[in-house]
């Protein structure tokens, strides 16, 4: 009796812990920023599960944060809102699998603030409220600065 009882709770508690949250690895690139102006997010399904992630990441939710031009600072940020569907198509993600958004930084907000010929340091802000219908954890991107000459 006791070894049925210790296979039941061997059973359930890995079915319990097989249906976590889902799990999303991401990775920002800045490879081809400078040459062609475009920054790369990677999103990875960590997880053991099938997991549907939007197929299109606006560059509006991309924002360019601390922002300095030698001594000046530029603080312009906005509150970017989805008011009607959102997540208009998806992708599908099986365990393992990654998905590569290209976001062009001229389509970002504050792109047109910056003036041409100067140099500029900034963190990449990547607001990820729309990237999925479901409750994922997600993890991987750092804060990193970024040198960029418009």
């Amino acid at each position: 009796m006791k070894q049925i009882l210790l296979i039941l709770l061997i059973f359930y508690t890995s079915t319990a812990f097989a249906q976590n949250k889902c799990t999303l690895k991401l990775e920002s690139s800045t490879v081809y920023l400078q040459q062609k102006g475009i920054v790369e997010l990677s999103v990875t399904n960590a997880g053991n599960k099938k997991i549907k992630i939007n197929k299109e990441f606006s560059p509006y939710r991309l924002q360019l944060v601390k922002i300095r031009e030698k001594e000046n600072k530029i603080d312009y940020t906005a509150d970017v809102d989805c008011f009607a569907d959102c997540i208009k198509s998806t992708v599908k993600l099986k365990p393992g699998e990654s998905y590569r958004y290209t976001i062009p930084i001229k389509e970002t907000i504050q792109y047109s603030k910056l003036l041409k010929d100067r140099a500029y340091s900034f963190h990449l802000l990547f607001d990820l409220v729309d990237l999925t219908p479901e409750d994922c954890n997600i993890y991987g991107l750092t804060d990193k600065e970024v040198v960029y000459i418009k």
